[in-house]
């Protein structure tokens, strides 16, 4: 799971609430303006040696951080409920623009000039989202991203889609394997260690790299690849108000 930095961020937060120390305190103790702090823990470039300036002062370390931020994330996550499952197999690009607004964090408009949408068209993108409950209208005309974070059921046909897709383009990169080696014994066990060391692992590598501005994105398959984005679909195309009324009959009061 990619731990974005505002859940680390978020994560320091939490730790200066849990420990009764506040914004104040911590200045006093850290010797910070009080206004650097504010600033800091609200800007998801901030450097690691800032960061771990924080955990010092925290009676933390850089792991247990991380452990909270993947759990405060956890917690910011939801399925995607089968109504809306169905939704996007049969539209993909609509589940392909709401990741780019909200996991990606991508301006609706560069989204637009990339995939060349009318404008008709990113309103009714923007207005689909919306009544499925991923962004929110401010009331003037600005839309702001929820943050949220979509889970798909195991086994379900979008995960499987997804699972198709990501091999596909996992296996097209003319990369050799990091690691190929057979007929190694394992038990059931070991390989689910082994799969949750190497978990453990690239998540506190990601918050580490996310932190410091360092690194590229990278698609894991037990070997690295180009971190090439995974997509529903192969484009988004231009769409028109009959979709926008279909999701408006059977979207309307969205969980």
């Amino acid at each position: 799971m990619h731990v974005a930095p505002k859940f680390l961020l978020a994560a320091i937060r939490r730790k200066i609430k849990d420990e009764g120390l506040g914004y104040v305190s911590l200045s006093e103790k850290a010797g910070i303006p009080l206004s650097s702090i504010k600033r800091h823990l609200h800007n998801p470039s901030l450097g690691l040696d800032k960061i771990l300036m924080y955990v010092n002062y925290l009676n933390t370390n850089l792991i247990e951080l991380t452990k909270l931020a993947n759990q405060l994330q956890h917690e910011n996550e939801q399925f995607i409920t089968d109504e809306q499952s169905e939704l996007f197999l049969e539209h993909p690009y609509l589940l392909d623009f709401i990741y780019m607004v909200t996991t990606r964090n991508l301006a609706p408009e560069v989204i637009a000039e990339r995939y060349e949408l009318s404008d008709a068209s990113l309103r009714i993108y923007l207005r689909i989202a919306e009544i499925l409950g991923y962004v929110e209208d401010s009331g003037n005309g600005l839309f702001y991203r929820s943050g949220r974070r979509f889970l798909l059921k195991e086994g379900s046909k979008l995960d499987t889609l997804f699972r198709h897709r990501f091999q596909k383009d996992s296996l097209s990169h003319n990369i050799n394997p990091g690691i190929c080696m057979g007929r190694i014994r394992l038990t059931e066990y070991q390989k689910n260690q082994l799969e949750e060391d190497i978990y453990t692992k690239l998540v506190e590598l990601d918050a580490i790299n996310s932190s410091n501005g360092e690194g590229e994105l990278t698609n894991i398959l037990m070997r690295c690849t180009p971190g090439s984005q995974i997509l529903y679909s192969d484009g988004l195309p231009d769409i028109d108000g009959n979709l926008l009324k279909l999701v408006s009959e059977n979207f309307s009061n969205p969980s």
